[in-house]
């Protein structure tokens, strides 16, 4: 479908569109100056004002860095490599159109940059004056001028499809009302790090922490939930204790003095936690596959994932007893585990919805839970074709299905978990 915005403001109609606020840079990694030059061209034929071609900047590679001669804090896989820059100045009717055409050029350019061997290697936007005046032009090989730019980029932006519509706010997830009062979480944390102890005999040392004083310094529940997510996957990265740690989140999301809002948070970091590796090979995979990386999960990730996978079956085995909104996250559990005694509950959790991100969700996590690869890659095309994904999180056509398919879920279960009051 076209960009619905052509009827109204044809190519050849007078220019009554602004100037963006923005300008955006775009970043371009390819494997050589001859697919660096042919990636410049077609930016150019996009009508990218100014674009660069110079070999990918090293700081270990440069004697007047304070980081020469450390690879470890550069990135030496690119040594060889090519960089293109380029900086797309343009028109927009008004601001949410302009994202959208950010969003829609972001998409366009990774794909240009995978039809070349290369990736996208980043970008930023600032406003006009900034960027403008601070585009670096070394090695430039390509410049219009902004009239034939904007004229350019008027027919471009003609062909792109229309802005995703956003749907109308479902009722929130029911979630059970107790009537008893809970306990801090701090003091559930504390009652499961002892039990494992008891247990096990000795705890790994993020788990012990837990049974110091050191601990005592939160003002209350959201804090103590923040940091049992942020200690086991800082800022959403996977570490060798991960896997060590989860016992704690698992115990935890089992306790029945948990309140169930928080068992639907711990439950959505456990499935974080054993779809990390999967999701990064998914979101990665144009550079993974240029830089021939393997598109496995690394043996932490991996660790990770097998550490849920032996706590969910007690989780799900709960669903019964457990509200809306935490059978939510448990399918989503399930969806990351292979669970798929788990598909029948949550095809039947579906039909309580006949359209919407909801429905997506456990469409999707339904086949994600039986593990057949090829229901997911339709139910994924499904949900892509429907038109309910922006253009740059449409994935890569490198990117594995079942990464890809867990990258969308993860989207759709933060959509529903956000608005839900957490104590």
């Amino acid at each position: 479908m076209p960009n619905e915005l052509t009827s109204r403001h044809g190519v050849d109609e007078p220019i009554s569109w602004s100037a963006s606020e923005t300008v955006v840079h775009y970043s371009v990694a390819a494997p050589s100056e001859a697919d660096a030059r042919s990636v410049a061209s077609e930016l150019t034929r996009r009508g990218h004002r100014w674009v660069t071609v110079r070999p990918v900047y090293l700081p270990h590679l440069d004697p007047g860095n304070r980081l020469f001669g450390k690879p470890e804090f550069s990135r030496p896989e690119l040594e060889g490599w090519w960089s293109v820059d380029s900086l797309v100045d343009e028109e927009a009717p008004d601001r949410a159109s302009e994202f959208h055409q950010h969003d829609c050029e972001k998409a366009a350019v990774e794909a240009v940059g995978r039809a070349h061997g290369g990736f996208w290697n980043g970008g930023s936007q600032a406003n006009r004056e900034t960027k403008l005046s601070g585009f670096d032009r070394r090695g430039l090989v390509h410049e219009l001028d902004q009239k034939h730019a904007h004229r350019v980029r008027r027919d471009v932006v003609s062909g792109f499809p229309p802005p995703v519509k956003e749907p109308a706010p479902a009722t929130p997830l029911q979630r059970t009302t107790a009537e008893r009062p809970f306990p801090p979480v701090l003091e559930c944390v504390r009652q499961v790090a002892r039990d494992q102890e008891a247990q096990q005999g000795r705890l790994p040392d993020g788990i012990a922490w837990w049974l110091t004083t050191e601990a005592d310094g939160f003002s209350d529940d959201r804090e103590v939930v923040f940091e049992l997510a942020d200690s086991v996957m800082h800022q959403g990265t996977c570490y060798p204790h991960t896997a060590d740690e989860i016992p704690l989140l698992a115990g935890l999301a089992g306790h029945e003095d948990i309140r169930p809002a928080h068992r639907a948070v711990l439950t959505t970091f456990l499935f974080e936690a054993a779809t990390i590796g999967q999701r990064l090979a998914a979101s990665g995979a144009d550079r993974r596959v240029a830089l021939g990386l393997p598109l496995e999960e690394t043996v932490d990730e991996l660790a990770a994932r097998r550490a849920v996978e032996a706590a969910a079956p007690y989780l799900l085995g709960r669903w019964d007893s457990e509200d809306e909104a935490v059978r939510f996250t448990l399918a989503a559990l399930a969806a990351a585990t292979r669970h798929s005694a788990s598909s029948t509950r949550i095809r039947h959790l579906a039909e309580r919805w006949t359209t919407g991100p909801r429905r997506d969700a456990l469409r999707l996590a339904a086949v994600l839970a039986e593990a057949d690869d090829a229901e997911v890659a339709t139910v994924l095309r499904d949900i892509v074709e429907s038109g309910v994904v922006p253009p740059s999180r449409v994935p890569s056509p490198l990117a594995p299905t079942r990464g890809a398919a867990l990258n969308l879920l993860t989207s759709l279960v933060e959509r529903e978990m956000s608005p839900l009051p957490v104590p």
